[in-house]
This record gives C-alpha cells, sequence and structure tokens, in this order.
C-alpha cells in the first residue's frame, strides 16, 4: 500500500475526538421533567471524560431519588455526553450508562 492511499483510509476511518464533555441530567422543574447539562451549554465543557464520569457518579449519588415520586433537586438519568450531545461510554466498563434512571 502507498503511503498516500493509507493516510487515506486513516483520514476516513479515524475517530476523532470530541471537544468536550459535560454531564446530561433531567430533573422536575415545574411539574415537568426538564433536560439540563453541568458544566452548562453556555460554559466550557470538561476535556476529560473519566473526570466527567466521576463528576457524574458523584452528581447523581447527592441527589438521588430518596422515593418512587421524583421531589424538585433530585436528578434522573445522568448520564455522560460528548460535544455533539451523544452518550459516552463509561470508562470502567466500555458501556452505554444511565445513572438514577427515571422508569416512565
Amino acid at each position: 500500500m502507498k503511503l498516500a492511499e493509507g493516510l487515506k483510509r486513516i483520514a476516513e476511518g479515524w475517530i476523532i475526538k470530541p471537544k468536550g464533555y459535560r454531564v446530561r441530567f433531567q430533573q422536575l422543574v415545574e411539574g415537568e421533567l426538564v433536560t439540563e447539562y453541568s458544566p452548562g451549554l453556555e460554559d466550557k465543557p470538561l476535556d476529560s471524560d473519566v473526570t466527567t464520569w466521576r463528576y457524574a457518579w458523584k452528581l447523581a449519588k447527592a441527589t438521588q431519588p430518596g422515593s418512587g415520586i421524583l421531589s424538585p433537586g433530585e436528578l434522573v438519568n445522568v448520564t455522560v455526553v460528548d460535544d455533539q450531545d451523544t452518550m459516552v461510554n463509561y470508562y470502567a466498563t466500555g458501556k452505554l450508562e444511565i445513572l438514577n434512571p427515571e422508569n416512565k
């Protein structure tokens, strides 16, 4: 294979690293389940998926629903997303993960 052909194949098949990561979650706002992000969409994203997953886990644990009924301030469907709002695999398992899943 010639170098030019190899470089072309690499360019076509290369996985592009996301520009950043955020925690995406839902919470009850005025009786409606609303999707939000941390850091917010207007703020600079985090640069490490591992750091973002650790943050997501701590946030989910600190705000998990205490009963079967969701209350204001409790977060559900907590996950990590990239700059394209695509879910990011959990670094420890290599699988998609949702913390505090809401079964509605």
